[in-house]
């Protein structure tokens, strides 16, 4: 059970770190939850059998790290609109140049 834990954590944090990285990082708070809390687990059953905890403290610290900067980046990154206006004008400009095309196509169609 300890080892399964333990293994799970690492793997959780890691991928939290992963995703921390990315720009989905409002999605790494699950992972870095959830090996928390299977390193809480592990770091239980590690003291009741008196084993080594230096790699449940390498998990805890890879999800300190993935909490502070998914919380970093929650908080101080501003997502800007840009000019919708311009957009609009775009597509605009797009649909009646597809539709002077389709108009300017001669199709020869006969039906029997």
């Amino acid at each position: 059970m300890r080892k399964a834990t333990l293994i799970l954590a690492l793997i959780c944090s890691v991928f939290a770190i992963i995703l921390a990285i990315l720009p989905l990082y409002k999605l790494a708070f699950i992972p870095a939850i959830l090996a928390f809390v299977f390193g809480i687990i592990s770091f239980i059953k590690s003291r009741k059998d008196n084993q080594s905890t230096h790699v449940i403290q390498v998990a805890f610290l890879l999800v300190i790290i993935t909490l502070a900067l998914s919380t970093y980046k929650t908080l101080f990154t501003v997502q800007e609109i840009g000019d919708v206006e311009e957009l609009e004008q775009r597509d605009k400009e797009n649909e009646e140049k597809a539709l002077e095309e389709l108009e300017d196509l001669d199709l020869d169609i006969s039906i029997e």
